[in-house]
């Protein structure tokens, strides 16, 4: 890889360690916290919205009781969805929501297939500045192609998550022409990071918790990650004087709270 990389790193569903996952005050407050970028999980509903949430229905992230507790969310209308109390004031956002309450990179996760044509008619009409903050990512290749053959995508293209290294996921990075790689970070490797790159591809650790996930990825050298608790993990990233010295722009300055200066 050349110099002048930008190192990227990513709250996991906004702040999680500070705020209810997917919500609006979790993507403020990772802002707050400078994350270089936010990322969150997209669903419909059946009226045809979409929604930013990440299980399929509300049983592990209610804050309080309801009567939709078990119900798919893409079974309940935007009206019932919006019922539903996250916790701190918080509803379920839509991702038009999410789109004009932030102002960094995205990281679109496409939760459920039937959410990635919508989405990609909806990013296709909207201006250039936000289309191409969005990477649109997914586990699942075939939701990639659908996004892909409604609309081809912004400055950031497509990413594919990687559970499982040692599955057939080449021919889907291929096929998808994806610009990035989510690899788990206990399966990274220089070796397979090398070969990622050698293809022109960026490729980011998923997720770093602690101390030792850091030296992993700054030993295989990866240009991003993401975190449930981002104020932590740019701590344990500025702290690390060889991470620093690859990347010397991330962090020169940083509170306790994990501010920058």
């Amino acid at each position: 890889m050349t110099v002048d990389r930008m190192f990227v790193l990513c709250g996991h569903r906004g702040n999680m360690a500070d705020s209810p996952e997917n919500t609006l005050i979790s993507f403020a407050s990772a802002e707050r916290i400078d994350v270089d970028e936010i990322e969150l999980d997209v669903r419909t509903t059946i009226d045809g919205e979409l929604v930013i949430l990440h299980d399929r229905t509300v049983r592990r992230t209610a804050a309080a009781p309801t009567p939709f507790l078990d119900t798919p969310i893409e079974r309940l209308t935007l009206e019932q969805v919006r019922s539903i109390d996250m916790g701190a004031g918080q509803r379920i956002p839509t991702f038009r929501e999410a789109l004009d309450s932030t102002s960094v990179l995205l990281q679109v996760e496409i939760k459920a297939p039937a959410a990635a044509r919508p989405l990609a008619r909806f990013l296709r009409d909207r201006h250039a500045e936000d289309r191409d903050r969005c990477l649109i990512t997914s586990f699942d290749p075939l939701s990639l192609a659908d996004f892909r053959d409604e609309w081809t995508g912004g400055a950031r293209g497509l990413a594919l998550h990687i559970p499982d290294v040692t599955d057939n996921w080449r021919d889907h990075a291929d096929r998808l022409e994806v610009s990035t790689v989510y690899i788990p970070v206990p399966q990274l490797t220089t070796a397979l990071v090398d070969e990622l790159h050698d293809s022109g591809r960026r490729v980011a650790a998923s997720l770093i918790e602690g101390p030792g996930d850091v030296r992993r990825i700054v030993q295989v050298d990866v240009d991003a990650t993401a975190s449930n608790s981002p104020a932590y993990a740019r701590q344990l990233l500025a702290s690390n004087d060889t991470f620093i010295a690859r990347f010397p722009s991330f962090a020169p300055s940083i509170t306790k709270n994990g501010l920058r200066q």
